[in-house]
């Protein structure tokens, strides 16, 4: 449950200091000065921001597995939910894990894209971090509120499918879920960096 604002706290201090960061001490009219297309210098941010955030994931995903195989052991998996209880099978168990940790990092793409494109409107990067992490809470409540009012966006908000790795610990997967789940985020994750580089590449750099 981390993976909802604690992951994202991490992730947009990151993020939303990649350009704002650059603006606040003044040394971003100097690096769009460079013999490199704007294009080609934002996707290279954008890439040590994923960077950081793939690497932030597999420091994770290490400690928690290695922790729990001290504190629990290995065996079998039980997994309590409201209205079930899953056994998985010890050797259907770390393939499970790792392929949720793989969605987990489209997932957190999708919260550093935000924030990298928060990014480009701000000359503190305090603004983008608050910012982003406003929006993910707004709209996990959003995300939460069974009301017929938000019913309609619900589908279509990052949030609402930030933890669809859950998915992987199901018995049978419901694979078509977990990849709309995935496209959807995907999109999300274009649509930030596609519209970072349209709005940078017409932006007046002035510090």
């Amino acid at each position: 449950q981390t993976l909802l604002i604690h992951v994202p706290l991490l992730i947009a201090l990151v993020g939303g200091d990649m350009i704002a960061g650059e603006a606040n001490m003044g040394t971003l009219r100097l690096l769009i000065s460079k013999p490199v297309s704007r294009t080609t210098l934002l996707l290279s941010k954008f890439a040590a921001t994923m960077a950081y955030t793939l690497l932030l994931l597999l420091w994770m995903a290490f400690l928690s597995l290695v922790m729990s195989i001290l504190v629990f052991g290995t065996g079998d998996l039980m997994i309590m939910k409201s209205e079930e209880i899953i056994i998985l099978k010890s050797s259907d168990v770390l393939w499970r894990y790792f392929a949720a940790f793989g969605f987990a990092a489209i997932a957190m793409t999708t919260v550093a894209a935000l924030s990298f494109f928060l990014s480009l409107f701000a000359e503190n990067a305090i603004g983008p971090i608050v910012t982003t992490m406003s929006v993910v809470i707004v709209c996990t409540i959003l995300t939460t509120m069974d009301l017929p009012l938000f019913a309609l966006i619900k589908p279509f908000l990052f949030t609402s499918h930030m933890l669809g790795w859950k998915g992987f610990f199901d018995d049978p997967i419901n694979y078509p879920g977990v990849l709309r789940s995935a496209g959807i985020l995907l999109i999300h994750i274009v649509g930030f960096v596609g519209g970072g580089i349209l709005i940078f590449n017409r932006k007046d750099v002035l510090s």
